[in-house]
């Protein structure tokens, strides 16, 4: 049965420390900033909940018409982020997806609902470098069960909750999950 837009929550991970690029996603020497612009790619077509280690600008938290779950745990990771953001989500499923992520549109979650089915509790894209756990599809309620015992007492890492889930891979080109974390790579994404 294919998914419905209403049981999908599209979490933007906002949460990184960005050391080679810092505050990279308030830059708005390209125009909006990073994290209004991921906002933006979404908000149309579903619900979005905002993961961060603290508040944005007030000029930016404006525009940011949804959610903005700070952080419950500080300096864990995306796990961390993900967990504390699932806490706001109110849908079945939520799509985590790096707010550092340019190329990444509603159009890619539509493509993880489509391969999701009962047989799954995520669908993470694949291609030839590996998976990408940090733009994957999760059942909300399999992921919370496995995800916190590996923050408090594991390595905190998406990869190792993602081992203990049943995993369906979508291939996927892998130019799609160039993120944004150097100078370099901003002017990549945003030449005109």
């Amino acid at each position: 049965m294919p998914v419905a837009t209403s049981d999908v929550t599209v979490v933007l991970l906002a949460g990184g420390e960005a050391t080679r690029l810092p505050r990279k996603l308030e830059r708005t020497d390209a125009g909006d900033p990073l994290i209004v612009r991921a906002y933006e790619r979404f908000a149309s077509s579903y619900p979005v909940v905002v993961s961060a280690s603290a508040t944005f600008a007030p000029e930016i938290d404006a525009r940011l018409e949804c959610p903005v779950v700070i952080d419950r745990w500080t300096r864990r990771g995306p796990l961390a982020g993900m967990l504390s953001a699932f806490s706001a989500v109110r849908t079945p499923l939520a799509c985590a997806i790096a707010a550092d992520l340019p190329d990444v549109d509603a159009s890619i979650v539509r493509a993880l609902c489509d391969a999701f089915d009962a047989t799954a509790d995520a669908v993470v894209p694949s291609h030839e470098r590996g998976i990408e756990p940090l733009c994957a599809l999760y059942d909300r309620a399999a992921f919370e069960r496995v995800a916190l015992p590996v923050l408090v007492d594991g390595t905190a890492a998406v990869r190792d909750a993602l081992a203990q889930l049943r995993v369906r891979t979508v291939d996927m080109p892998a130019h799609l999950f160039a993120n944004i974390n150097t100078h370099a790579d901003w002017a990549r994404a945003f030449a005109s």
